[in-house]
């Protein structure tokens, strides 16, 4: 594509497909290998350059852009960035979820059976030592330092068997 930056943004505003369907085959490979750096997995690394090729041309008219290829690139890391967030929430909500499970005890509070069912067999599918460490700081709310001590390990060892489970359980419950 020999245009300007101007040139490019001014067809893309006419509406030239043309224009947009080239700048989306000069940039979108290297564009997903970017995202990839960032949430590690082709699909959803694709999914989110296609979200920002999408945005640019739904809302073509009013994108101010000087440079195209800073533009796209500031674009899909801040897509990416966002798609993390999410993860974190989402993972925080889990966390809470299985929290709430673990110290269920009083039998007036509603869950979904489901969920529970879920949970509970996320949980019973962890290493026994994994299981240990795992209830250990959420159900008895202690510390790494405090686990290790316990278990009479390093906290090291504590905090990836830790980092094991919350990937084990992400995994489970979320990937089904």
């Amino acid at each position: 594509m020999n245009y300007t930056n101007i040139e490019i943004l001014t067809k893309i505003q006419e509406g030239d497909l043309k224009v947009y369907k080239s700048l989306f085959k000069e940039y979108f490979n290297d564009l997903v290998q970017y995202a990839e750096g960032y949430v590690f997995d082709i699909e959803v690394a694709k999914d989110v350059v296609q979200e920002v090729f999408i945005y640019l041309w739904e809302n073509r008219e009013t994108v101010k852009v000087k440079y195209f290829k800073t533009y796209l690139y500031t674009a899909v890391k801040n897509k990416c960035l966002h798609h993390i967030n999410h993860l974190n929430v989402r993972d925080k909500h889990k966390v809470f979820l299985i929290n709430n499970y673990l110290e269920l005890n009083d039998d007036s509070i509603e869950y979904d059976p489901d969920v529970i069912k879920q949970v509970k067999i996320a949980l019973d599918s962890l290493p026994k030592e994994m299981k240990k460490v795992f209830r250990a700081k959420y159900i008895y709310d202690l510390t790494i330092p405090e686990i290790a001590e316990d278990l009479d390990v390093s906290v090291n060892t504590v905090k990836t068997q830790l980092k094991r489970a919350r990937a084990a359980l992400r995994n489970r419950l979320f990937n089904q």
